[in-house]
């Protein structure tokens, strides 16, 4: 049979490889899971831990047993006035709470306690003996820095209680301790009340003598203000002031009025003298009244009355009338000049009448507004002198009602000493001799016991679940560069009943083991992008890659593919026992050797699947399968059958299967679970991506079904549908 010529491992593979998908990398621990997985073992814990609670029930009542006791004080409401006849309650929660934790506070103070251990009654208890010295004396200070640590105090919810609660060996010691302390608090308490009321009401009288030095002082200063002031009548000296005020205020207004006037008239006459306004009619009427001017007009008037007769008598051009008209004219320019001379002399005279006028109106305006002004500051001098003793009188009557109000703050807290129930806190329960321990309980003891079987047996199966480093799920596989292309449950966890893995899907094709490697070879295929030899390698011995690829060659047979399988792992040859072929027969060693051909050495298992097993024993040297012989081998392989699947060796106690890695188109990596580790397999798929064949993903192989876990009701309903009457009408899927 004529050969193929050797071809490049990667000649027929696309030119581009896609690239698997990363997952974010980290450990994930699923509780729901760890819990299932240890079920059994927790009820039993849990059961062992009541057993062991019961147990130290028991000897706890003989060793230590304790009897607990509680002194219960009531937190009051204030009394606020001695007339109420019970107090009120207005605090709001936050408030009371912060009250109650302050008394607790004091209630287990030391230096409360060390008071309170000072009672002979105490030194007479069992539990005092604990605290004596070699001189048999009771140590107060030892007693108390255990007290400190053993008594509990606080409000309880929802009441007005503050419980101090503790407890000890003996029943009789209870009372006697916890009674002695709430005495004590309550008696400090009660001097600390005392000494209050007697400070305030110190602090109240020496106010009150203060207030009233200061009335007596007060009240002096007032008269000696009056007195000095010579304030008799306060609102008839205030009207007096005023009606002098608005009187004067009158006279300056009608002698502003005056002195305009006067001042208008001057300033008319100074005008008319200085020729910048004409005379009036009035003052030619009061010049034209002047004797000279009669006189002169009633010359005027003959003379005219001559020169008119001369006119009529003798006609105009006559000489006799025109020296009357001369005549007539001489008397008018001397009536002209002497009007002139009188009308001066009348307006110097009202010039100076009218400046005399208005220099008195000025000094009487002035004296006015003088007046106005001293009266002025006069009413503002009474005004604040008036104010200045409203002052004092209104301090008085405040002084007063101080001093009043003061009394009856005196009164209310003389009243307020001699309530009881102003108290603001009183013993409501004292402590009382314990009937029953308060340890040990069978109702704390056996949960206890239980809870810390359970916290036992669950911390330890999280922590191994932590710290476990192996491929156990398929979530472990997150973060690697490589696909998850298929898990493969164990045949223990398959409903069928399935006895052998290899071969399944021919011997049981419906059980889920065989349900679950269609559903893996189905991936693989898709994955395998036209390549035609494929390598199934495993990171250590057992972990299923013969089984596997036995099964994922039934899987492609069956789709009408030509497999040829070969048994690479020339150290431990299975894959020829898997078929039932004798494993001596010569295969892939004798034809690297040279011995016989490809096509001789191919065992012939069904139609479609072939087999080449490792070859008689002399020839399995796997250094062979490095040279260019395996080179040629695979691609007269690769020339005759549809797909090539290979088994190799483990990869981590045998470097074959990376050597087979780098001449191959595909490879793919089967991990057992619970027994490869995440590191190892994590080196392993960096190595696979980085050889020149493609690495398509990873198989699970025999993850665990948990009770309830992920994988039983997918198991379920494969075995449901698989089993259901064929005659019927097929379901839509």
């Amino acid at each position: 049979m004529t050969t193929a010529a050797p071809k490049s491992p990667t000649s027929d593979r696309p030119a581009q490889r896609a690239a698997a998908p990363v997952v974010q990398s980290g450990v994930r621990i699923d509780p729901i899971r760890v819990l299932r997985q240890n079920q059994w073992k927790i009820v039993i814990a849990a059961m062992v831990g009541v057993g062991i609670g019961a147990a130290a029930k028991m000897v706890a009542d003989r060793v230590y047993p304790l009897y607990a006791g509680t002194v219960l004080f009531e937190l009051r409401a204030a009394v606020t006035n001695s007339s109420d006849s019970v107090a009120t309650e207005n605090r709001s929660e936050e408030a009371f709470e912060r009250q109650a934790l302050t008394e607790a506070g004091r209630l287990t103070s030391r230096q409360l306690l060390e008071k309170a251990m000072r009672n002979r009654d105490i030194e007479g208890t069992e539990w005092s003996k604990k605290y004596r010295d070699e001189n048999d004396r009771f140590v107060v200070e030892e007693a108390v820095d255990d007290l400190e640590e053993q008594l509990s105090a606080g409000p309880r919810k929802r009441t007005s209680y503050i419980a101090l609660t503790w407890q000890t060996h003996e029943q009789s010691d209870v009372p006697v301790v916890l009674n002695s302390i709430a005495d004590t608090y309550i008696q400090i308490r009660k001097a600390n009340d005392d000494e209050r009321f007697g400070q305030n009401l110190s602090v109240f009288n020496s106010r009150l003598a203060s207030l009233d030095s200061d009335l007596s002082n007060l009240g002096t200063e007032v008269g000696e203000f009056i007195q000095k002031r010579n304030i008799t009548s306060l609102e008839k000296g205030a009207t007096d002031i005023n009606q002098q005020k608005d009187d004067t205020g009158k006279r300056i207004n009608e002698t502003k009025g005056q002195l305009s006037m006067a001042t208008s008239r001057r300033d008319q006459t100074d005008a008319k003298l200085q020729g910048r306004m004409e005379p009036s009619n009035e003052d030619i009427r009061q010049a034209d009244e002047d004797p000279v001017m009669m006189r002169i007009n009633s010359t005027v008037k003959d003379v005219r009355v001559g020169a008119e007769i001369a006119r009529q008598k003798f006609g105009a051009n006559h000489p006799e009338y025109r020296n009357a008209s001369r005549a007539v004219e001489a008397a008018e320019l001397e009536r002209d000049s002497e009007l002139k001379k009188i009308l001066t002399r009348n307006l110097n005279a009202d010039l100076k009448l009218y400046s005399d006028q208005s220099e008195s109106m000025a000094r009487l305006l002035k004296e006015y507004q003088e007046d106005y002004a001293a009266q002025t500051v006069r009413l503002k001098e009474f005004a604040a002198g008036y104010a200045d003793l409203q002052q004092l009188q209104d301090r008085q009557t405040r002084l007063q009602e101080s001093r009043s109000k003061l009394l009856d703050l005196i009164s209310e807290l003389n009243s307020l000493k001699l309530r009881e129930d102003a108290r603001a806190v009183t013993i409501a329960q004292k402590a009382m001799t314990p009937r029953e321990k308060s340890f040990p309980k069978w109702s704390i003891m056996l949960p206890l016991g239980g809870l810390l079987g359970l916290g036992l047996v669950i911390g330890i199966a999280f922590l191994r679940e932590l710290f476990d480093q192996r491929v156990r799920y398929p979530s472990d596989l997150a973060g690697m560069a490589a696909r998850l292309l298929g898990t493969v449950p164990d045949i223990s966890d398959d409903p069928t009943g399935v006895t052998r893995i290899e071969n399944a899907i021919r011997e049981a094709p419906q059980s889920v083991v065989a349900e679950s490697l269609r559903q893996m070879a189905s991936h693989s295929q898709k994955h395998l992008r036209g390549h035609k030899t494929l390598l199934l390698i495993g990171a250590l011995p057992g972990a299923g890659v013969t089984a596997l690829l036995t099964n994922l060659a039934e899987s492609m047979a069956s789709s009408g593919k030509r497999v040829l399988v070969i048994d690479a792992d020339l150290r431990r040859p299975t894959l020829s026992a898997a078929f039932g072929v004798d494993v001596n027969k010569p295969g892939l060693g004798d034809v690297l050797a040279g011995k016989t051909t490809l096509d001789k050495s191919i065992t012939r298992v069904t139609d479609s699947i072939h087999l080449l097993g490792a070859g008689t024993t002399e020839h399995r040297i796997f250094e062979r399968l490095a040279t260019a012989s395996t080179d040629t081998l695979l691609a007269e392989a690769k020339g005759l059958y549809d797909v090539v699947l290979i088994d190799t060796a483990p990869a981590i106690v045998a470097g074959d299967a990376m050597v087979l890695a780098g001449k191959v188109d595909a490879s793919m990596m089967v991990v057992r679970a619970f027994q490869e580790h995440r590191g190892l397999v994590s080196r392993l798929v960096h190595q696979l991506n980085d050889m020149p064949s493609q690495f398509i993903g990873i198989v699970l192989n025999r993850p665990r079904n948990t009770a309830g876990g992920y994988f039983r009701k997918n198991y379920e309903a494969m075995v449901d549908y698989a089993g259901g009457d064929k005659s019927a009408p097929a379901r839509s899927k």
